[in-house]
């Protein structure tokens, strides 16, 4: 039987090989059993003004996978009997409404974490309001336009939103697209919701609420909603898109990050797969809690010739199979930003991949990762 030594070497010679085709750089972190196993940068986090090599330490930006990090602040409260999933959202913020407020009173706060609510998918709202904005809008005098009229916004709109609660009110412009709970849209901008959502039942801003019930229990140090922190550290990422390899404006959103401007390191991701696969429980969220995350809610796709591959949304988590094994995740990108978490329950094992650059194979690299520790 192959040693463990042994499957770590193939894993690194594999992202090696992977990564010899690009210029810029990845970070990976593996978790089996109780503790991590590999956590290691390949290439590098800056190609300018000097390259610098990207470590497991590097803090990059985790997009969506912040997702699950709102998603678990909920659970815990849920726990505390401060928040009840399957109680419409209006009870605990009595000024969300959609345009037919007679359905979205029907809107629970489980709707909300599933993606099951009848939001439109893409409503733009949340990322237009990034205070670089204009940065990734400016390749011609027009495009900024463009995109206020592809998501039926004005700039006064825009001008107008400076909160979370802010955002939850402008919801009562969104048409539903189907009843709460008879279908599937992944809304992201939905998530800041959540945020005034916990910030109105604990009375404390979600960050610090995030910091004190999970990033400091978990000893995340280095994770962090501070885009200008990470900017001045000496050990983070930029990104670059494209062939040409040009540096995008840096992620940042700070009235929108429960959707997705969070920045983490390998390092730290696992200790935070870990606790979600109840090996660290400083964090204070139950086996029961964790487990019902990682359930399924609502089908999200099913191939017509390919049963394995039918995917679902549990509560923060997407769930599928893959060669007969149970995969738990949750992937982030924007722009050159890649990110993927996926956990294997059954084996009791973690995989975080972290890409700064536009690409595909960090997906790739985590499917070889599974395969290669478990022989499949």
């Amino acid at each position: 039987m192959e040693t463990l030594t042994n499957r770590i070497k193939k894993i690194d010679n594999m992202i090696n090989d992977i990564m010899g085709e690009h210029t810029v750089g990845m970070s990976v972190s593996i978790v089996k059993e109780d503790r991590v196993i590999f956590s290691k940068g390949f290439g590098y986090s800056q190609l300018e003004p000097v390259k610098k090599p990207i470590d497991e330490d590097t803090i990059m930006s985790i997009q969506s996978v912040t997702k699950n990090f709102v998603a678990t602040c909920i659970l815990q409260l849920a726990e505390k009997g401060l928040i009840n999933l399957d109680v419409p959202l209006v009870v605990y913020l009595p000024y969300f409404r959609t345009q037919d407020k007679q359905l979205s009173d029907q809107i629970t706060v489980k709707h909300i974490l599933s993606h099951t609510a009848g939001f439109p998918s893409d409503l733009g709202i949340a990322n237009l309001i990034a205070p670089n904005v204009m940065e990734v809008y400016s390749d011609t005098p027009t495009e900024w336009s463009e995109a206020l009229a592809h998501y039926n916004l004005s700039e006064q709109e825009i001008a107008s939103i400076q909160s979370r609660e802010d955002i939850t009110r402008w919801f009562r412009k969104v048409d539903l697209e189907y009843l709460p709970g008879e279908g599937w849209n992944y809304c992201t901008d939905a998530f800041v919701i959540l945020g005034d959502l916990i910030e109105k039942v604990t009375g404390e801003n979600w960050e610090f609420h995030l910091r004190n019930n999970v990033l400091t229990p978990l000893h995340m140090k280095r994770t962090t909603w501070d885009s200008q922190a990470v900017i001045e550290d000496s050990n983070y990422a930029k990104y670059y898109l494209g062939f040409e390899k040009n540096e995008t404006p840096y992620p940042m959103n700070p009235v929108a990050a429960p959707i997705g401007f969070l920045y983490s390191t390998a390092n730290e991701l696992a200790s935070y797969m870990l606790f979600h696969l109840n090996f660290s429980s400083p964090a204070n969220l139950e086996l029961y809690s964790k487990k019902q995350m990682q359930k399924p809610v609502s089908l999200v796709s099913k191939p017509w010739n390919n049963e394995d591959n039918t995917i679902y949304y549990g509560i923060g988590w997407f769930i599928e199979k893959y060669k007969g094994q149970t995969i738990i995740e949750h992937g982030g990108g924007q722009l050159a930003v890649r990110a993927l978490l996926s956990l294997v329950p059954e084996e009791r094992m973690g995989v975080a991949v972290l890409l700064n650059f536009d690409s595909t194979i960090h997906r790739l690299v985590s499917r070889r990762i599974i395969d290669i520790l478990l022989d499949i």
